[in-house]
């Protein structure tokens, strides 16, 4: 799957853009401001329905606009696109049809997002590994969303009763309502961190990274409905005490280690740089063993690795079958690309 034409509108500095794409490379260059990371800012509120800059979306929308507009076609399969967001309202179509849900949008333009707080899937708490996890198990495993639906909406009803006070009966009914996908959550994680770990290996060979092996571990407070079952039972009055559920998937960690101990205390800054960015890269390999071509959007990979680093990935991208978009001040004669020119929110393609 490629984009073949994106077009952005009212989408902070990019007032009206217009881009004609195709497979491989597409390298945005200009200088700081001039809208680059705006493109790739519009490509990922059309698929995962929010912005990765912005918590909110008043600052998105063009200053003087109502609301943004995104527009795409993509081929292999063919796709048409569309979403209208302002401050607080979202619309969506897809083949010409409404469309409200937001996964239905992903799952027709899936993408691996590279951007400089990629670190923070190392550094960050253990919701930022989760939040990898679900996105990837959303891509590969069916049925996983469902369960992860379940889940969570039988967790916000048991911490609704444990704030009410509800009685051990009432608890006794959630707890057996969340078992089964909790247990499934935990199941498909640990399958598939397993083959990711795998999948890891190969990409670090593949790109030559100065960079120990690295070590994937799934970490769930249970694995099994009974076990769930147990400590939920057992812990319902220091949860009563928190107004909310301590244990399940959603305390999950996806541990990385080398050596067998946390990188966060062996590696330098540099270190969990490169290594949080293999580990997207392994989720955008794993989804290509799938069958799966997702984009990879690249910000400002230049700015983030030294030289030598720089030039595994950018040898190693051609080689992959997802359509690529990198942003960065200057442009790379040494990839065969397309190249764009932004400046001051215009784009123009460079022959």
């Amino acid at each position: 799957m490629h984009i073949c034409a994106l077009a952005i509108h009212d989408l902070r500095n990019l007032e009206s853009v217009q881009i004609e794409a195709g497979p491989g490379i597409h390298w945005l260059y200009g200088a700081n401001g001039s809208g680059k990371t705006s493109v790739l800012e519009a490509i990922f509120l059309l698929a995962r329905g929010r912005s990765f800059r912005s918590a909110t979306l008043s600052p998105v929308i063009r200053d003087g606009a109502r609301q943004a507009r995104i527009v795409v076609r993509t081929a292999t399969p063919e796709h048409r696109l569309g979403v209208q967001r302002s401050a607080g309202e979202w619309s969506g179509r897809i083949d010409g049809r409404d469309c409200g849900r937001v996964s239905e949008f992903a799952r027709c333009l899936p993408l691996v997002l590279v951007d400089p707080e990629n670190h923070q899937l190392l550094e960050g708490p253990p919701a930022q590994r989760r939040s990898y996890l679900d996105w990837l198990m959303f891509h590969v495993e069916h049925g996983y969303l469902e369960n992860w639906r379940r889940y969570q909406r039988a967790l916000r009803q048991r911490n609704a009763a444990l704030r009410d006070s509800a009685g051990a009966a009432t608890l006794d009914a959630l707890e057996a309502s969340m078992a089964a996908p909790a247990a499934a959550v935990d199941r498909c994680r640990a399958e598939w961190v397993a083959q990711l770990a795998a999948v890891l290996g190969d990409v670090q060979a593949e790109i030559g990274f100065r960079l120990p092996r690295l070590e994937l571990a799934y970490r769930s407070p249970a694995a099994l409905e009974g076990d769930y079952l147990e400590q939920w039972q057992k812990n319902r009055e220091r949860d009563r005490a928190l107004a909310h559920t301590r244990d399940g998937p959603h305390r999950a960690d996806l541990l990385v280690r080398e050596a067998g101990r946390p990188v966060a205390s062996r590696f330098s800054r540099g270190q969990m740089k490169l290594g949080a960015l293999l580990l997207r890269l392994a989720a955008l390999s794993l989804q290509q063993r799938r069958g799966q071509t997702p984009l990879l959007l690249l910000d400002d990979p230049v700015s983030e690795l030294d030289r030598p680093h720089l030039t595994a990935l950018l040898e190693w991208l051609p080689r992959q079958a997802s359509q690529v978009w990198v942003t960065a001040v200057d442009p790379e004669p040494s990839v065969e690309s397309r190249m764009f020119h932004v400046e001051q929110g215009k784009i123009q393609p460079m022959l």
